[in-house]
């Protein structure tokens, strides 16, 4: 594989979809609709966890959104890993950072 830039689109939504979180308490899963994945995470205006909201994302907002969380200077353990072999090969932290990026614009959730 040659990393997230030049990994198949279809490869990182089924990466996406199919991602163990370790049980991150605003992310309530993954559906593959089409071209694009489903994210259904907590809704960052309620107050709790339990209110979701649904994301419709491509690959490309996906890389997007790793390029933007790089910029932001979030904190991306695997991103070696990530840019040499793909988005799943990161951990369930830069899995967070990238999603939360791609669906919020920015960190929401700690």
């Amino acid at each position: 594989m040659s990393g997230i830039i030049r990994q198949s689109a279809s490869s990182i939504l089924t990466e996406t979809e199919e991602f163990y979180t370790g049980g991150l308490e605003w992310y309530h899963g993954a559906v593959m609709v089409e071209n694009e994945v489903q994210v259904t995470l907590s809704d960052p205006d309620a107050d709790d966890f339990d209110e979701v909201a649904e994301y419709h994302l491509s690959a490309q907002n996906i890389r997007d959104a790793y390029r933007k969380a790089k910029d932001k200077g979030y904190a991306l353990c695997c991103k070696n890993d990530i840019e040499s072999e793909g988005f799943g090969y990161g951990c369930a932290q830069d899995f967070d950072i990238v999603i939360q990026t791609a669906c919020y614009g920015e960190l929401v959730f700690g």
